[in-house]
């Protein structure tokens, strides 16, 4: 990994040593002084092409000045890259690698001194496996879309490794991504940790055809919590639609209420108001409720004349007018001080009075 700041320095030491301002170096070099002040100060590197004319002005390698002037790896080839990349002999870049005369890892060291054009350029000419996921991740900030996608490709057509892939997920497109897990899924190999960090990163198609296999089994809950946040209405009303048909169980989705529609939610209500769905799921997702829906469920309920232990299941959620609406419909043969008790954090006091007040002359 090149370090701009030791370069930097190195460069200041050796115009200094030539007794040189910056402004001669710029001139020398066809730059400006305030590229020299940069390059200098580790804010920037000197194009790739300037790279072999510097060197040559100081008198040392391309090695030397990629350096910084510290002792070099044992046969590095940085310089011949840099040397043959100033040239624009790409495919010659290319074939010293492919020969393994040059290492992959020291084009990395390279890439960011390198135009996207120039490294895609060089990726096209090697051969197909010749990059790890790894050695991917490193180039990925300075690959074109299309070269990164190639090699990507090809480094996971057997295995996945998931850290690498979050890492690169930025650079990737969501065709790719989807790509990759459609062969996680065909593997056996997908889990919900794997999405955690790429979901941002996929379209609403690929999240829609990751839901639309949920009820297949390929793909697995978990999964489907990890992507809740960045799912379509259209998915959400698909898994709704699962539970509606008894083809989901509702305990299992409760978790997907904070990012369900309002009418999503009802849907729901309705379900457990007919006595398919258990009430425990209207009570687990009543803070997600708005108070449309509130007011709708306490008129059902306080019709029904409901038991008391209802009332104070969804008291928590109720706005003063509806709790007072139910309490007003409530049985007081239900009605014990300990009911009460639990029930008066939620209660106004005027209405706890009157009820208090029911409950005294009920007992006398």
């Amino acid at each position: 990994m090149l370090d701009t700041r030791k370069i930097g320095a190195f460069i200041s030491k050796l115009r200094k040593e030539k007794d040189m301002t910056q402004m001669g170096l710029a001139e020398l070099l066809n730059v400006s002084h305030q590229a020299v002040s940069k390059w200098e100060r580790g804010e920037s590197l000197p194009d790739i092409s300037i790279m072999p004319e510097l060197a040559r002005f100081f008198s040392i390698s391309i090695d030397d000045l990629m350096n910084a002037g510290e002792i070099k790896k044992m046969n590095s080839q940085v310089g011949k890259i840099v040397e043959e990349i100033a040239m624009e002999r790409t495919e010659q870049v290319a074939v010293l690698i492919n020969e393994g005369e040059v290492n992959i890892d020291e084009l990395a060291d390279v890439a960011l001194l390198m135009k996207a054009s120039t490294l895609d350029k060089v990726s096209q000419n090697l051969k197909p496996n010749s990059f790890s996921l790894d050695q991917i991740s490193r180039l990925a900030p300075f690959l074109g879309s299309e070269a990164l996608a190639e090699l990507v490709s090809h480094a996971t057509e057997e295995t996945v490794n998931w850290d690498v892939i979050s890492g690169i997920a930025p650079y990737l497109t969501s065709d790719l991504l989807s790509e990759i897990i459609e062969k996680s899924i065909l593997n056996v190999s997908l889990e919900a940790e794997h999405l955690t960090s790429i979901a941002p990163f996929l379209s609403e198609e690929s999240l829609d055809k990751l839901v639309q296999q949920l009820e297949a089994g390929t793909v697995s809950l978990q999964i489907i919590q990890v992507i809740a946040p960045f799912l379509s209405s259209k998915s959400m009303n698909y898994i709704v639609d699962l539970v509606k048909d008894e083809k989901l169980d509702a305990e299992q989705i409760i978790s997907l209420a904070p990012f369900m529609e309002s009418d999503q939610l009802e849907k729901l209500v309705q379900k457990a108001e007919e006595g398919t769905l258990n009430w425990r799921i209207v009570v687990r997702i009543a803070p997600f409720l708005n108070d449309e829906i509130l007011s709708r469920i306490v008129n059902r309920l306080a019709s029904d004349k409901l038991d008391v232990k209802r009332v104070l299941e969804l008291a928590p959620f109720l706005s003063q007018n509806n709790l007072n609406h139910l309490l007003e419909s409530l049985e007081l043969v239900n009605l014990d001080p300990d009911t009460l008790a639990n029930l008066a954090p939620f209660v106004g006091k005027e209405a706890l009075s009157k009820l208090v007040t029911a409950l005294i002359a009920q007992v006398k």
